[in-house]
Parts: C-alpha cells; structure tokens; sequence
C-alpha cells in the first residue's frame, strides 16, 4: 500500500471455478442459513524427517503446509469465527504438527475441520444450510464440480478445471494489473491476514511453535 503496488496471496483455490461457483450459490441464498461446514485434507505422508513438509525451520508441518485449504473454506463462507477449539499430534523427532483436528464457532454455525499426515482422508467439502446443501467433490480444494441437493433433489454441476488449476489465480492478477489494482476484490489483504490471523491463533491452542518464536 505504501508504495501503491499489486500484492495478492497465491491462494489458488480462492479462484477454481468450483470455489467461485459455490461461493456466489450460497450468497445467493439457494441453500439458506449456512449453519455447518466439514472439509479435511489429509494424506499418508512417505516423507523423511528432513523433507521440508516436517522441517519446522522451512514452516513444516499439517497445519500450515495443507490445513490452511480447510481453514480457508470455513472463512470463506461464514467469516472469523468467535471461538476455537482445537488439538494436535506432533513428529516425535521434527516436533511438526502431523495432525490437527478443529473447530471453528460462529453464531449459529459450527465448522469441523482436519488436517493431516497420517491417512489419506476423502477429501470432501461439505456445506450443509438450512434449506440445502453443497457438497464439493473430491479432491475437494481444486475441485471440478459440486453437487447441490435442495428439496430431494440432486443436480451435480461438472465444472472442469484447465491443466492443473494454476492458470486461475494468474488470470486474476493479470485482471487487477489491467485495472491498476494494488489487491484483488476475489482475495484482499485483509483476507490474508484474517486467514494467518486464525491459523496463528489454532497454532497458540495446540502449542505448534515455529523457530524464533
């Protein structure tokens, strides 16, 4: 801001056509009062103790490296929430996060979140409303579509993605330096450091410490 440059996160998944396709169906308030949210993302780790996805010196570890996707979804649809609880499962070697399991508290809406190296979990986001709901399909943070079930209905929505889901963030920062933008209306910085801001405040609660802490 001070020097009136472009700055956006690379949050990749902000920007997946799925993600943008959900987020306008529950502002649009097709499903109602979203009250309840699950997504993990978790996988059966194979790597050694000096890969940087367990080195804490490099910022290694569940949370951060593959929970702040879950994270994500939670604040995307409902916001900072008032409270969290939340509890890890530390490398007993590197002292990384290999697990971490929470929940997000909002006024009438909770959000049950994982992240994890132990197993590989099904990857499904949930969103579940008063008068609906969406579930994101596998795997579900670079999604190619959704199902929305509403009434005893089920439509399924394929939205393919292009190569590996990479282009659609670029495209967004070629948008905003087209328009001379400093930030991107689709993820602004308050939206970055409201996002660190929980993942900082699930770190305190679980006791995950990082180098020079």
């Amino acid at each position: 801001k001070r020097t009136n440059r472009f700055f956006m996160e690379a949050l990749w998944t902000r920007f997946n056509p799925g993600i943008l396709a959900v987020k306008s169906k529950v502002d649009s308030g097709a499903i109602g009062r979203v009250n309840y949210i699950n997504a993990d993302f978790a996988f059966k780790s194979e790597f050694g103790v000096h890969s940087r996805v367990l080195d804490l010196s490099l910022g290694g570890g569940a949370l951060l490296d593959i929970g702040i996707y879950p994270v994500f979804l939670s604040y995307l649809i409902l916001g900072k929430p008032h409270s969290i609880k939340a509890i890890s499962h530390f490398h007993e070697i590197t002292g990384c996060d290999m697990q971490t399991s929470m929940i997000l508290d909002y006024e009438d809406a909770q959000a049950v979140l994982y992240c994890g190296f132990t197993s590989t979990s099904d990857m499904i986001g949930r969103i579940s409303a008063d008068k609906g709901q969406i579930y994101l399909h596998k795997t579900w943070h670079h999604t190619e579509g959704y199902t929305l079930v509403k009434d005893g209905n089920s439509d399924l929505v394929e939205l393919p993605i292009t190569g590996y889901g990479y282009t659609y963030e670029i495209a967004e920062c070629h948008k905003c330096l087209a328009e001379n933008k400093i930030q991107s209306d689709l993820w602004s910085h308050k939206n970055s450091l409201d996002l660190i801001s929980i993942l900082d405040e699930i770190r305190k609660i679980t006791g995950l410490k990082y180098p020079g802490e």
